[in-house]
């Protein structure tokens, strides 16, 4: 290695070699010397990454545009140590090579003067490379000229006149050349070395796919294997004074091997293979190597470069532990000093003695520490980390320190997850969670995070595609995961559409960041950092991260992974109810209970199954169990087989148990069902006036704004909103600024509104918009005088009052039929219920209780549709993402689940799945399983009643439904459905 760096260092031609080693023998910490050494020699350093939907060239040259912002022991980037080691050489005047470095604002006549010394250091450089130097320089700058480099950076086109303004082409570059021109121009300051590592999981998952059906996860290995084979051997000939050294198992090299070109493979020089550590020198350098730079950061200088391991510890590590063994052993002695909070020498490897582990919390203790922690949230800052100016230096470690307390939470094992939050100045991810499946294969499941608050199209549309690009999100790859975080809407276009489309076509999903989760992520930042006594414990018990919004869904996508990664007849679920639980069905294998705690039902549910799948019977099951334990429910019925839930049966059903004729009886004996039909009065009407009750969200920013996007959202239509041009962001804009100042100031109606819109107050139009304002005051005011729906005639309902039993009983089931709607009424009646019950659960949260109340929504996709998006949709969406803090529980129930939108689905941690025919059905129900890590094949054959059920946290288990309380039948005709309605 250290031949090979030497003659890199005084000649351009490239070098390679293969570090082979099983997992743990040390090839990663082998790169991390190298990296130092290189460093030191004046040299630069590459980590490459590979991911799957990405060819060979894409992957590396967005690895080295990620390792330009890298630092070196001495914190330099190495970006701005290559522009200030070109400058010197082109012989720059101080001011121009401040300027190109960053440290003053840079002109155009100084941009062109740094290329021109360039074409004096080398001609062919210089032509060849020019506009990437020219992107290098831009992104080391400030400003708005930092978009037009990270733009070309990151292969996008671009045809705003920004790049042309700083001298650069408004078209993508190939991402080969972009790597040859990389090499090129940091050639000319020093050697280079290119590391390949972290291949195995890769390529293992090529091979075992082989012989597995064919997927999407599947094909993508397979093709990317045959590119790192094809991409290695051709990248010699595009680099200059470059070490590339490839790390991975004596397997994966063989696997390479096949596809390779001999000829090319004859290139690389195949080291002698890593094992274990060979002597004590070699592991006491591994270890004072991990403890070095944290030493130095803190000016603390330790007894020896090893403390606290002692020297006759390492005498035991020769032959016998491998780099990785050795470090978890060091890792360990550290926690637990940690832990105990005395340090002691740790003075042999295999001391056996248990180690006790250190007293849970106190009460002293967890009291101290939750009074700590709400002072931290309650002083934290809210407008930094989503100010697009500051989020790239602030939300890393937000996101760092609440995955971090995630891990902790859920009680892994450590060595088996990776956060990474280093991404550099110009970050494409803010955070990363890495989970080990196979720690032999290194095979992981990856969730990356970046938040954008960037109002820019081209800023965003860059940060969109580099997320997607370093998270290696694709189609059908479900090991790979991306979120983005944004509060705002995204800016429009023909080009942020598409990408927008692409990202959500991936598999991406798009979550806003409220202030609960940036206090709580913030107050964690401090606490981790400051390690008090009783902290782990702490955090286990009260688990502040798993309850944030953020991580909902990485929560319920994890957690199988560490508590069932094979699907099982006998999960936890499947046992004997206790208090606040409900039992749905029993296991086919083992006849056990299948229970769903009640407050696990706040996380919402779905419920999918083609028709006599036996889907109906399991939805007035999860009702009639909650009534049970005096749970109230609103039931959307839009196709009127729900009808029947007060009911009872005419006759006793075959089969049916002492247990469940005790059950019926205390169903009926303390539950009534109220059938509501609104639109048609000669039933039981019902309707929410189309403003809301603000006045319990008005102290929470947050709320407030998400009740304010749902009602503009849902008033849009019936202002004349239509489409996403230029006019319509006007008009929805106006719509806000305009209802904002009304609900602030106190309105209530929406005729006070629509008066307030025909003569808008100055701070919410201008001269060109207020005609706008006027067209839409006229437009709702002739909607509320032909739409009875719309309009305010009558007392609007208190949601309250779905959900609340008269004197007697204890509980209330809220049928709601929508025989008296036609067309979208069903799906903007739903949204305006949606807004009233955030509104009302806003004031009178569940608090302690379990749960708070059940929203069943039957054919689910007619209300919150995948595409082409209705009135209910953006209510519904933020309804399932924000008010299970509240205490209510949804229940999304369809025959489609390719249907339902899937930012809902993948925020249910209870699923159910039945019988499916339609193929593109079966495939999406299918999906549903595999990302809990679980298998349904049989799932177009299950009998009526059969599902394979999921709680929180657990793989798929096959259950069976019995029959419900309720009679249950076809579906009601109008007039039965009137004569339930009108029943006292």
């Amino acid at each position: 290695m250290l031949a090979s760096m030497s003659a890199i260092g005084a000649d351009h031609a490239p070098i390679a070699a293969v570090v082979q080693g099983e997992t743990g023998s040390g090839k990663t910490h082998l790169l991390g010397w190298t990296r130092q050494e290189i460093q030191t020699r004046g040299g630069f350093f590459f980590y490459i990454k590979f991911v799957a939907g990405r060819d060979f060239w894409e992957s590396a040259s967005a690895s080295l545009v990620d390792s330009l912002y890298r630092k070196d022991d001495g914190g330099h980037e190495q970006l701005l140590v290559l522009l200030d080691d070109l400058a010197r050489r082109a012989s720059l005047d101080d001011t121009t090579r401040a300027a190109i470095t960053g440290e003053r604002e840079l002109t155009r006549i100084q941009l062109d003067t740094f290329i021109g010394g360039i074409r004096r250091l080398d001609r062919q450089v210089a032509n060849e490379a020019g506009y990437t130097a020219r992107a290098l320089a831009l992104v080391a700058s400030s400003g708005a000229a930092v978009e037009a480099g990270t733009s070309y950076l990151a292969l996008n086109d671009d045809d705003t006149e920004l790049r042309t303004t700083w001298g650069l082409p408004p078209r993508a570059r190939p991402a080969q050349l972009l790597l040859r021109d990389l090499t090129r121009l940091f050639a000319l300051a020093g050697p280079l070395v290119f590391a390949f590592d972290q291949l195995d999981g890769l390529v293992a998952a090529s091979e075992t796919s082989l012989g597995a059906p064919s997927s999407g996860e599947s094909r993508a290995a397979k093709r990317l294997t045959s590119d790192i084979a094809t991409g290695l051997m051709n990248l010699r000939e595009e680099t200059r004074r470059t070490f590339i050294v490839v790390a991975c198992q004596p397997d994966t090299w063989q696997k390479i091997s096949r596809v390779a070109i001999r000829s090319a493979l004859d290139r690389f020089d195949l080291l002698p293979e890593l094992g274990t550590i060979p002597d004590e020198p070699t592991a006491a350098a591994i270890v004072s190597s991990r403890f070095r730079l944290g030493y130095e950061a803190v000016g603390f200088l330790p007894p020896s470069p090893i403390w606290p391991i002692g020297a006759a510890a390492l005498t035991e590590a020769p032959q016998r532990y491998t780099v990785r063994r050795l470090l978890n052993r060091v890792a360990e002695h550290i926690k637990k000093c940690l832990d105990t909070g005395t340090v002691v020498e740790l003075t042999s490897l295999t001391d056996d003695k248990p180690v006790t582990p250190p007293a849970p919390a106190s009460d002293d203790q967890s009291v101290t520490l939750t009074s700590r922690f709400e002072d931290l949230r309650r002083n934290a800052d809210l407008s930094g980390p989503l100010d697009k100016t500051t989020e790239d230096r602030l939300m890393p470690g937000l996101l760092g320190a609440g995955l971090k307390s995630l891990v902790k939470e859920l009680g892994g094992e450590d060595t088996r997850f990776q956060i990474e939050t280093a991404f550099g100045r110009n970050p494409a991810l803010h955070a990363r969670l890495r989970y080990v499946l196979d720690e032999k294969t290194e095979e992981s499941v990856h969730w990356s995070f970046r938040a954008i608050a960037a109002d820019n199209a081209s800023a965003a549309q860059t940060r969109i595609t580099n997320a997607m690009k370093e998270s290696g999100l694709a189609a059908g790859l479900s090991s790979r995961r991306m979120t983005l975080l944004r509060n705002t809407s995204y800016p429009t276009g023909p080009k942020s559409d598409q990408i927008k489309r692409d990202f959500f076509a991936r598999g991406g999903s798009s979550v806003p960041i409220g202030a609960d989760d940036i206090q709580t992520f913030t107050a964690l930042r401090s606490m981790l950092a400051t390690r008090q006594p009783g902290l782990d414990d702490w955090l286990r018990s009260t688990r502040p991260a798993s309850q944030t919004e953020v991580f909902a869904s990485v929560l319920n996508e994890l957690r199988p992974y560490l508590d069932s990664p094979e699907p099982h007849d006998d999960q936890s679920c499947a046992s004997t109810p206790t208090l606040h639980e409900i039992v749905i069905g029993k296991t086919k294998r083992g006849s056990r209970n299948f229970t769903v705690a009640m407050r696990q039902l706040r996380m919402h549910t779905a419920v999918v199954g083609a028709a006599g799948s036996g889907k109906t019977v399991l939805l007035k099951r999860l009702v009639e169990q909650c009534a049970l334990q005096g749970v109230s429910a609103i039931v959307l019925d839009p196709n009127d087989d729900l009808g029947r839930l007060g009911d009872p049966w005419p006759s006793t059903p075959e089969g049916w148990t002492k247990e469940q004729e005790d059950e019926a009886q205390r169903y009926f004996s303390g539950t009534e069902v109220v059938v509501w039909t609104p639109g048609l009065n000669r039933g039981r009407p019902l309707s929410f006036h189309p403003l809301p009750d603000f006045g319990p969200v008005l102290g929470d920013v947050d709320d407030f704004n998400r009740l304010l996007t749902s009602t503009v959202a849902t008033l849009a239509l019936q202002a004349g909103i239509r489409g996403k041009g230029a006019r319509a962001t006007q008009q929805l804009g106006v719509l806000r600024r305009v209802l904002d100042h009304y609900v602030r100031d106190g309105g209530r109606t929406m005729a006070g509104f629509v008066e307030l819109l025909a003569e808008p107050p100055s701070a919410a139009v201008n001269s060109r918009t207020s005609r706008l304002a006027v067209d839409m005051a006229d437009t709702l005011e002739a909607a509320m005088e032909t739409d009875p729906m719309f309009g305010e005639s009558g007392a609007p309902a208190d949601p309250g009052m779905l959900l609340t039993p008269s004197p007697g009983k204890t509980s209330r089931v809220s049928v709601i039929s929508f025989v008296g709607l036609a067309g979208d009424a069903s799906a903007r009646f739903v949204s305006r219920l949606q807004a009233a019950l955030f509104s009302w659960f806003r004031a009178h949260p569940a608090g302690d209780r379990p749960l708070g109340g059940l929203l069943v929504m039957d054919e689910a996709q007619n209300f919150v549709p995948s595409s082409g998006a209705n009135p209910s949709t953006e209510s519904t969406v933020e309804l399932i993402r924000q008010i299970r803090k509240y205490g209510l529980g949804i229940v999304l129930a369809s025959q489609a689940p390719k249907g339902i939108h899937h930012q809902t689905v993948g925020n249910t941690a209870n699923q159910f799945l039945g019988r499916m025919s339609v193929p593109v059905q079966l495939d999406a129900a299918k999906a549903m399983a595999q990302s809990r890590n679980s298998r349904v094949d049989d799932l177009g054959s299950l009998s009526r009643g059969i599902f394979y059920a999921a709680g929180e946290g657990t793989g798929f288990s096959k259950i069976e439904v019995p029959i419900c309380l309720s009679h249950h039948t076809g579906p009601l005709q109008e007039d039965e459905v009137v004569e339930r309605a009108r029943r006292a």
